[in-house]
């Protein structure tokens, strides 16, 4: 085994194991109103499903060009037509359940884990196999590398929130 493929197993690993942090984080919530809380204050702070809303959109996108970089779908997969902070506001996030909206998350992610776990971690060709997104190349090594260091910042994040911070 190659130190790469160790490394993505690794980061594998990171996928699968954020999913019980991540749920135990918001099942463990113990204020309600703790769920109105913004990060960094109003107005420009996210709530807790606020934050929960954008990892569903990061990982649905995730999905889709995991999917057409292993060849399971030959459709392009979807450009986000605005940032992350617009599509928050523009969904409506604050409104929604956050039970919910980490539900929807945790099947994305389910997905994805059991998409890229099924993959040979030694198959460089397969990993380095990039698309053009937003702007730039995107390989299925970036994608896992980047899923859980985007897991991190926004389970800090959702820390913060809970703590009143």
């Amino acid at each position: 085994m190659t130190r790469l493929a160790m490394y993505r197993r690794w980061q594998l690993r990171a996928l699968h194991r954020n999913q019980l942090t991540l749920r135990h984080l918001v099942e463990t919530i113990s204020d309600p109103a703790a769920f109105q809380w913004r990060d960094g204050g109003e107005p420009d702070g996210w709530t807790i499903s606020e934050a929960l809303g954008h990892l569903c959109d990061f990982e649905s996108y995730m999905l889709e060009r995991a999917r057409f970089l292993c060849g399971e779908t030959d459709d392009e997969p979807p450009q986000p037509e605005a940032g992350p902070v617009v599509m928050v506001k523009e969904a409506g996030y604050a409104g929604q359940d956050a039970g919910e909206l980490l539900a929807r998350w945790l099947g994305y992610r389910e997905a994805l884990f059991t998409l890229l776990s099924g993959l040979d971690c030694d198959d460089e060709a397969l990993w380095k196999r990039e698309i053009d997104f937003a702007g730039g190349p995107f390989s299925l090594d970036d994608q896992l590398f980047l899923a859980a260091m985007h897991d991190d910042d926004h389970m800090n994040q959702i820390v913060k929130i809970a703590r009143g911070m």
